[in-house]
């Protein structure tokens, strides 16, 4: 298990996937695992990394990961994903 401290959410550039850029907090993050994102607190969405990238910070140069979700072929999942707009949350990762 891991923990990610979600900072922006994006919408990838073919506007079938999100990225949620951030920075991991503990434990190690791969391809293949679950996001953990709440919905209220008993309600919970698990959405699959499809990919981890590392990425500059354009405000200070630091790095950044940035984990990939994609749904293409599940447009209303990318569009509650969205609506979440998760951003500045700890999250977990199985």
């Amino acid at each position: 298990m891991a923990t990610f401290h979600v900072k922006r959410t994006l919408f990838g550039e073919d506007q079938k996937s999100l990225i949620f850029r951030g920075q991991k907090l503990s434990g190690d993050i791969s391809k293949g695992m679950s996001l953990k994102i709440p919905v209220t607190d008993k309600a919970i969405i698990g959405v699959k990394i499809d990919d981890v990238i590392e990425m500059e910070s354009h405000e200070d140069h630091s790095k950044r990961t940035g984990l990939i979700a994609k749904f293409l072929d599940e447009p209303d999942a990318l569009e509650i994903v969205a609506g979440l707009n998760v951003a500045d949350e700890d999250l977990t990762i199985e």
